[in-house]
């Protein structure tokens, strides 16, 4: 389980902002959620890698929008104009990750988090911390310097060009 360490643990308890995405659930620890917005109107930004959905403005400050369909091979978003969009930094910037739905806060138990078995792509296991299991699902865990981290090698090795 030594990918599941570098999630902030209050106490014996994770406290996640759940999200899905092409009916997966996603968590993201709420210290690293700094804005959850609704649809929003996002600026093309040329020549970016296709993870790049573009940019918006958050009050006066530029945030680049990621596509996380794009990051984990999900395919087109059903309905576009309608993604969420989970503001976190990485590096003192802003990014906006596109979700198709925001749930609630989630606290969990910290020993419920167990690493994700190798069964699993390559691409989500690059950009989680662990699973946690649900009565009816699997709650993957985001980590924001993981995602951010397969998304820098991935432009640099012109991948997601």
């Amino acid at each position: 389980m030594t990918n599941a360490v570098a999630l902030p643990i209050r106490g014996s308890a994770l406290e996640l902002v759940t999200m899905q995405l092409g009916g997966q659930m996603f968590g993201i620890a709420v210290q690293h959620v700094h804005d959850v917005l609704g649809p929003q109107n996002i600026a093309r930004v040329p020549m970016a890698c296709k993870a790049v959905a573009g940019s918006i403005n958050l009050r006066g400050r530029i945030v680049t929008v990621l596509d996380l369909r794009v990051v984990l091979e999900l395919g087109a978003a059903p309905e576009p104009g309608k993604a969420m969009n989970v503001v976190i930094a990485h590096e003192r910037e802003f990014y906006a990750l596109l979700v198709d739905q925001v749930g609630d806060v989630l606290t969990v138990p910290a020993a419920s988090l167990e690493p994700l078995p190798s069964s699993f792509d390559a691409g989500w296991r690059a950009v989680s911390g662990g699973v946690v299991k649900l009565k009816d699902q699997l709650l993957l865990t985001l980590m924001p310097d993981k995602l951010m981290a397969t998304l820098e090698s991935s432009a640099h090795a012109g991948i997601a060009a």
